[in-house]
């Protein structure tokens, strides 16, 4: 597996842990790191994800749901709203990454860890973001 996708999914389980818990982001992370027996080479990208993604939340989630037709964000599974969340903040603010890169990885992603209609829900939410190229809100 490739260094960056084990840092994505490391990324997703802290961005999964976050929306299950009541406690602040810095204690979520730690005891992940606790917990996990994460390679400390995964840590630097998986990290840049979580900080950024969970700096921009707000506006994160609110292209998610001006993009996901018919779906409130809260009806999604966790497991699918954390690998959307951090591919949208991939596409939106990594310009470094190339969007159809962070749609792919998350299809993969989901691929192995959520249900089977759940890649194809992904491709389609974040095709539509990077298609439309929506301006970001301040956060």
């Amino acid at each position: 597996m490739y260094r960056r996708r084990q840092s994505r999914i490391v990324a997703i389980q802290i961005l999964y842990q976050i929306q299950l818990s009541a406690a602040p982001v810095p204690i979520v992370m730690e005891r992940f790191w606790q917990s996990q027996d994460t390679s400390v080479e995964l840590r630097p990208f998986a990290l840049e994800l979580v900080e950024g993604t969970t700096a921009h939340l707000e506006a994160i989630d609110t292209v998610l749901q001006n993009t996901s037709e018919n779906w409130k964000l809260h009806r999604m599974p966790v497991v699918d709203l954390s690998i959307l969340r951090c591919a949208t903040y991939e596409i939106l603010y990594l310009d470094d990454i190339d969007p159809a890169t962070s749609i792919n990885e998350a299809i993969e992603i989901a691929k192995s860890y959520s249900t089977p209609d759940s890649p194809k829900f992904i491709n389609g939410v974040l095709d539509n973001i990077h298609k439309k190229h929506p301006d970001v809100p301040e956060s």
